[in-house]
């Protein structure tokens, strides 16, 4: 029963090929008119599992999606065009691809298409551009047929940086890599440009992609660039959070074991650390009710017993089945000790300390044996405080980015202590991540292959030159 206050909302259906136009386009009286919700309407941001990257996400959501919630006349209006694609970089493990892969589901579009960087090339001449083509023709009929009404579709390029490389650094005589370039270029920011599309691209070797694909100015093409980082201790514990949640939720997580401990312990530890932390505690919990004699495969059959098949390593043949009490695994339980074993025996950090290096370098610690070396360690914690470190033990400030990195150079006769010295510095600093770059490490190198390995330990470091030229 229709009155005279009843307001009409039209959306359209994915597959509707009626047009909307006028008001019913917008809506009126506050309908959400005959635009589809880019937002998925069953999404929930607690159940994505992305712990740590709530700002970036956020940045994401308010350069990339905003402007695709409102009908396509006010674009126009704006003389706007959407962004079109997004970078995401930085170390392994970070979480580049689990966001990417979310921001698919977040969106209510078409299937994502996840295409790894190398899959792209093939061997015949010309297949590699065709691949690229092909990615993109089902967006190209749609806006044909739709126009500004059609669907967003997703490309998800993970390893970008294994087709998209500046061109002319390749030496083969083909230069497939360039042509490859020219042809996502052309159609990202072609003659004919797509509205319906977002390209996210997922790299830790950003300084390897063409610079056109990265140039705001020229471009819209990869225009938003956004580092994901390390996580902080926050970030941290909510991803410990994310990946003991079925534990707790099974009562399997002992209640001594403390994730903010975990997190203030965990640092520079990535995401993919952290959910190999959490998988190495519950093994060293499992392999409590594993028999010295031998390895257990344990299974549940479609019976009341739970089944385990014993395999002796002194035996040629496997021993038979043997029931397991089931109280066994009601007994398994995560407690607080098998998080510290496996933080200290199963997993390290890629961009933690080595303490064994700090160690063997400084195995008697350092004896202050007077001014020279009272002064130098003054110094050294005033370079530390200058490149945002609390010293003692305070760990480095929240936003490093805002700090110059600082030098600090030991001149001294051999043996004088020159490397302990360093290594106390570096300890005192409360840095979490400290690397030793040393001579003895780079024999054989060229003079390329020496400044690699040092700008791979770049960045947040805090570094003790030993005799580098020789």
């Amino acid at each position: 029963l229709l009155t005279g206050k009843t307001i009409v909302t039209w959306e359209r259906a994915p597959e509707c090929r009626l047009l909307f136009i006028g008001k019913a386009m917008h809506g009126d009286g506050g309908g959400i008119g005959g635009g589809m919700s880019i937002i998925n309407p069953n999404w929930d941001f607690a159940q994505m599992g992305i712990g740590g990257l709530d700002k970036e996400f956020s940045e994401i959501f308010r350069r990339t999606f905003a402007s695709r919630m409102f009908p396509p006349e006010v674009s126009q209006q704006l003389g706007m065009k959407h962004v079109r694609g997004i970078l995401l970089y930085g170390p392994p493990g970070t979480g580049k691809t689990l966001m990417a892969r979310q921001i698919g589901k977040m969106l209510n579009a078409r299937e994502p298409k996840i295409v790894n960087g190398p899959s792209i090339l093939d061997k015949y001449v010309g297949e590699s551009e065709a691949n690229i083509r092909k990615l993109f023709a089902d967006a190209e009929e749609e806006e044909e047929r739709l126009g500004p009404h059609s669907a967003l579709h997703i490309i998800i390029f993970d390893e970008i940086d294994a087709i998209c490389k500046t061109r002319g650094s390749v030496g083969s005589g083909a230069g497939v890599h360039d042509t490859i370039v020219n042809q996502l270029l052309t159609k990202l920011d072609g003659v004919d440009q797509l509205n319906n599309i977002l390209v996210i691209g997922m790299t830790n070797r950003r300084d390897m992609i063409d610079e056109a694909l990265l140039r705001p100015g020229r471009l819209e093409a990869l225009q938003m660039q956004l580092e994901i980082s390390l996580p902080d201790e926050d970030g941290r514990l909510q991803i410990l959070k994310i990946h003991t949640a079925k534990m707790a939720a099974s009562k399997k997580l002992s209640t001594d074991v403390d994730l903010k401990e975990l997190a203030a312990r965990t640092k520079n530890f990535s995401g993919a650390e952290i959910e190999g932390l959490c998988r190495a505690a519950a093994f060293t919990a499992m392999y409590q009710f594993v028999k010295a004699s031998g390895v257990m495969h344990l299974s549940t059959p479609s019976n009341s017993f739970h089944t385990c098949h014993l395999v002796h390593e002194d035996s040629v043949a496997p021993s038979g089945k043997e029931k397991i009490d089931p109280d066994a695994f009601e007994k398994l339980l995560v407690k607080r000790s098998d998080f510290m074993y496996a933080l200290e025996n199963d997993i390290k950090p890629m961009f933690g300390t080595a303490e064994e290096e700090l160690a063997y370098y400084a195995p008697r610690g350092l004896m202050n044996w007077g001014e020279p070396v009272t002064r130098a360690l003054a110094m050294g914690e005033l370079a530390v405080r200058a490149a945002g470190g609390g010293g003692a033990g305070g760990g480095g400030s929240s936003a490093p980015e805002t700090h110059r990195p600082v030098t600090l150079l030991l001149e001294g006769a051999p043996k004088a202590g020159k490397t302990a010295l360093a290594v106390e510095i570096a300890r005192r600093s409360g840095f979490p991540f400290v690397k030793i770059i040393t001579s003895h490490k780079m024999i054989g190198y060229t003079e390329t292959a020496k400044c690699m390995a040092i700008k791979k330990v770049g960045g947040y470091v805090l570094i003790r030159l030993i005799g580098l030229v020789s």
